[in-house]
């Protein structure tokens, strides 16, 4: 609804703003937890991107730690922890982990790196 072109409907309007200012404080954690997840999140997308930690270990380190806070903030942000956050959460540590194995040499498992491209999965200097 246009507010400013209906100016009859002006009671409808301020309803639809007090409605918008009654957010309970629950849905406002929910939501700064979403957001905070989502920025956590594209955090370890740009250092897997961008490299500004060019160290291999402590990129790792810090692309596999903002992640992991990142999916576990969004899920616990989604409301509902079953089904609504562990599927979130899944999803989200799918495309992290698909992330680190074409991009990056992140994806380290028993001591092996494993990624697309032969250049990234040579040994930690």
């Amino acid at each position: 609804m246009d507010c400013n072109r209906a100016r009859s409907d002006e009671s409808s309007c301020a309803s639809v703003a007090h409605k918008i200012g009654d957010v309970s404080a629950t849905e406002r954690i929910e939501l700064t937890l979403l957001a905070t997840g989502l920025i956590f999140v594209l955090v370890g997308a740009a250092q897997a991107r961008y490299r500004f930690i060019a160290e291999r270990r402590p990129g790792r380190r810090f692309y596999w730690a903002t992640s992991v806070i990142g999916i576990v903030c969004f899920a616990l942000g989604t409301g509902r922890i079953w089904p609504n956050g562990i599927l979130s959460a899944a999803i989200f540590s799918g495309i992290v982990a698909f992330s680190a194995y074409l991009t990056t040499p992140y994806l380290k498992i028993g001591g092996r790196i494993y990624a697309s491209n032969p250049e990234n999965r040579q040994p930690d200097p």
